[in-house]
């Protein structure tokens, strides 16, 4: 079969990033099929039939229907729930929206004979943060102390052992794309007087670090084993009590090219392999003793302000290398 769609996962409110990647595949010969999954199951049909004999399936996107044998590979970028409000309410709509999600999923996730970029369950396994800093660890990056606990004393207590200077972030995000919203909670500098308030951590356990004195912060965009990195400018975080570059107003901050030395570009390649990941966004801190300190990969992580700003390649990479591993498929299928 000489299949060259390309399903692109992503979701409405999603801009920049669609029109380069559609570009870049269509210059490899490739044709880029998008799916707003927040617009499923209001605008999107999606159908899977199974039998001894037959195996077929089919997705319905803007009037045009394809059937699911069809793509050769899939681009994992966004899996957002529709808002089913307008049509639902009360348990209704609490039990479509989770049927709407696990049918979609289910029909997409099982397509296990295509290329992803990144397979959803090798993704979820890869969001875990305790399983990054460890495996992190062990190829051989720097990571900050951390602490993930609900406990109020443990966290008192690793608050005293590092002098005061730990910071607190969230193990999942709340949102799906970079725009602001009343409802994301960034990372943030604890102060003493958030000690009195550390109850709360009974309802909502969460991550706590050793906070790092950088002298810069680092943005890694990882494309199966090429490296596109940019620096935020020193002049972007002024406040100490703002640890999170996305906190700085855009007029404040700027992107640089920045090329990350050999020696950790192979422990973040090795630590990639080690998550089966051909994709991640990696934060990482330069700090004032000269380390490259690890804080986390996003394997569905932001990248398009990193080419807007710095004119890198990377969506150029990505059509390379869902064309070069199509072409390896294919081979293999010869």
């Amino acid at each position: 079969m000489n299949n060259t769609n390309v399903l692109f996962l992503t979701h409405s409110k999603d801009s920049y990033v669609p029109q380069l990647i559609e570009k870049c595949l269509a210059k490899k010969g490739l044709k880029m099929v998008r799916m707003n999954t927040d617009s499923y199951p209001l605008n999107i049909k999606l159908t899977a039939f199974q039998s001894n004999e037959v195996v077929s399936g089919e997705l319905t996107v803007d009037g045009v229907t394809y059937q699911l044998d069809e793509f050769c590979a899939v681009y994992f970028r966004k899996n957002m729930q529709a808002n089913l409000t307008s049509e639902l309410s009360g348990d209704l709509l609490k039990q479509a929206t989770k049927e709407a999600s696990a049918a979609k999923n289910a029909i997409l996730y099982a397509l296990e004979s295509v290329f992803w970029i990144d397979y959803p369950f090798d993704i979820q396994r890869a969001e875990n943060k305790q399983l990054q800093l460890l495996l992190a660890k062990q190829v051989g990056l720097i990571i900050p102390n951390s602490l993930l606990s609900n406990d109020p004393t443990k966290v008192e207590k690793f608050y005293h052992q590092e002098q005061g200077h730990i910071i607190s972030k969230m193990l999942t995000p709340l949102k799906n794309f970079m725009q602001s919203a009343s409802s994301f909670v960034y990372t943030s500098k604890v102060k003493e007087e958030h000690l009195s308030q550390l109850e709360s951590l009974k309802l909502c356990p969460m991550q706590f670090q050793q906070e790092i004195e950088k002298a810069y912060e680092l943005r890694v965009i990882y494309v199966d084993g090429h490296f596109f990195t940019g620096k935020i400018s020193t002049t972007a975080i002024t406040d100490s009590n703002k640890p999170d570059w996305r906190r700085a107003n855009s007029n404040d901050f700027f992107w640089q090219e920045y090329c990350l030395p050999t020696e950790v570009s192979d422990k973040i390649t090795h630590l990639m392999n080690r998550l089966s990941l051909k994709f991640g966004a990696l934060d990482l801190i330069k700090s004032i003793n000269n380390e490259y300190v690890f804080l986390e990969v996003n394997p569905c992580g932001e990248w398009g302000m990193l080419q807007q700003s710095l004119d890198l390649p990377i969506a150029e990479q990505i059509a390379e290398c869902i064309h070069n591993n199509v072409m390896k498929g294919k081979k293999h299928a010869a």
